[in-house]
């Protein structure tokens, strides 16, 4: 991340993040991710995005929320985007659409 220009991230990206900080480091470690949030440009969720994930949902197998993660990653410019997951189904299906990914593979 610290040689990215910028990071980006789906709204829904803020509850998932604060949520997996806190179950892992206590609650007070969520402040961290609260001071950063302002770092990440934000996709937001309208109904464009929620029709797109939808149907990247089925078509590639994915959750809900994953599916708005990848929906979210396809609005950007795809020069220089690198899409961080790992998650194994996620990691496919953004690899399938074209992106470039991190880690190389989901471990």
């Amino acid at each position: 991340m610290e040689r990215a220009d910028g990071w980006f991230m789906c709204r829904v990206g803020f509850v998932e993040t604060v949520r997996a900080v806190g179950v892992v480091a206590g609650e007070q470690a969520t402040r961290a991710v609260k001071n950063e949030w302002p770092a990440f440009g934000i996709i937001e969720v309208d109904q464009s995005l929620v029709e797109d994930a939808a149907t990247l949902g089925i078509k590639r197998g994915l959750g809900s929320l994953d599916s708005l993660h990848l929906a979210a990653a396809l609005v950007l410019p795809r020069n220089d985007l690198v899409f961080a997951t790992w998650d194994r189904r996620l990691h496919t299906a953004a690899g399938t659409e074209g992106l470039q990914r991190v880690p190389a593979s989901p471990g």
